[in-house]
């Protein structure tokens, strides 16, 4: 399965003002950004710690629903019909930016060789373990 626009949608709830042009072309970005980050399995023995296409999916869903808010969250309407109502929708869309890009932090880590059980880093040096 891979990653569309409307997994996209789904994610973030539908928003309206978003287009599927520039959620397409964050997919293209961040799909050639995780395919680049992601742990090589040629130098892995066995399979228990290959990065799956459904670690890699993951991880380019996070990165893109983190892009397309940060793009709601800079495009908001200025002038809301209820005086109140903006201050809440940005708060929204704030802890929603912030739980996204905490999810996609950890989805890189998973794919990563940073973030995988064989590569351990202290302050002074970095060894494969």
């Amino acid at each position: 399965m891979a990653v569309t626009s409307d997994n996209i949608r789904d994610l973030l709830g539908r928003p309206k003002g978003l287009l599927a042009a520039t959620i397409t072309e964050y997919i293209s970005i961040r799909t050639n950004f995780v395919d680049k980050v992601a742990r090589n399995a040629d130098f892995l023995p066995d399979s228990t710690n290959q990065v799956t296409l459904a670690l890699k999916e993951d991880a380019i869903k996070m990165l893109v629903a983190t892009d397309c808010l940060g793009i709601l969250v800079d495009t908001l309407p200025g002038n809301p019909v209820n005086k109140g109502d903006s201050g809440e929708q940005d708060r929204r869309f704030q802890y929603q930016l912030t739980m996204f890009r905490k999810r996609a932090e950890d989805a890189l880590n998973l794919i990563s060789e940073q973030g995988s059980k064989v590569f351990a880093v202290n302050s002074t040096s970095s060894r494969i373990v």
